[in-house]
């Protein structure tokens, strides 16, 4: 025969136990609905760039962060509100990495609808302003000074995709415009550096975009990718070349076959 009260102690447990999940759950909702308004807020406070983004995750446990549908736009001292569309980014870190020199990504995804790079009547753009802003809010935040070296960092598996690019120059009395297909849809492993974003079978389908983007990219990336440009571009004219010498050479060798076919 049970006790009464080993059932009582039973149903108190049941109780505690659904209440926990309850509260669990309530929390996790709550986490996941205030993280995109805490996002949007910060960077609107930080860069003067309006946000907004449909859903945000991050799972502090398995170290992984999902960013859908964050779309940056610019503020009213540019003639063009459009800026930066992100379909996804995803990113799967390695927690223990975070505390060492290199913090290692197990994967990252970013998929870029569209891009817009504008220059307004002073010449700067853009991603200049967003950029120089991010830096002062940095720099204003307190800490502790250090000599230690810039962090590195580790993606085993990386993949850019980039649909659309929109370049506006508003900068002269003639404003122009000029869209770009860009259709970039890059893999890459163990990446350690941004140059390694640039590499030739990257570039040499994109040698116009690469063109039109020199000088509008500010930062580390802007110097990778005209750094990127420059050497495609050397690639690109001495495989001209020699594909001009080949040509060359086997006109020559289908002349010399015909002069000699006439020879009695």
């Amino acid at each position: 025969m049970r006790c009464p009260s080993t059932g009582r102690r039973g149903g108190i447990l049941a109780k505690l136990l659904l209440l926990l999940a309850v509260v669990a759950a309530a929390a996790a909702l709550a986490w996941m609905l205030f993280l995109p308004l805490v996002l949007t807020t910060q960077l609107r406070q930080r860069t003067g760039f309006d946000a907004t983004v449909r859903s945000l995750a991050v799972n502090p446990f398995t170290g992984t962060v999902e960013v859908r549908g964050l779309v940056l736009a610019n503020p009213p001292t540019f003639p063009i509100r459009d800026f930066l569309e992100v379909r996804e980014f995803f990113a799967d870190v390695e927690l223990l990495s975070l505390w060492s020199e290199r913090p290692v990504f197990t994967s990252v995804r970013l998929d870029v609808a569209s891009v817009t790079l504008v220059k307004r009547e002073n010449s700067q753009t853009n991603a200049e302003a967003f950029q120089h802003n991010l830096t002062l809010a940095a720099d204003a935040q307190p800490r502790p000074p250090s000599s230690r070296p810039p962090r590195g960092f580790l993606i085993r598996r990386l993949t850019v995709r980039i649909d659309r690019l929109v370049i506006a120059d508003h900068s002269t009395r003639l404003p122009t415009s000029r869209e770009y297909r860009v259709g970039l849809n890059q893999n890459y492993t163990d990446v350690t550096e941004l140059k390694q974003l640039f590499a030739p079978d990257a570039l040499l389908g994109l040698a116009p975009v690469g063109a039109a983007l020199h000088g509008l990219v500010p930062g580390d990336l802007g110097r990778a990718l005209n750094e990127a440009v420059k050497e495609t571009s050397k690639t690109g004219a001495g495989w001209l070349k020699d594909l001009g010498r080949k040509a060359g050479q086997k006109a020559k060798e289908y002349i010399d076959a015909l002069e000699e076919s006439r020879k009695p």
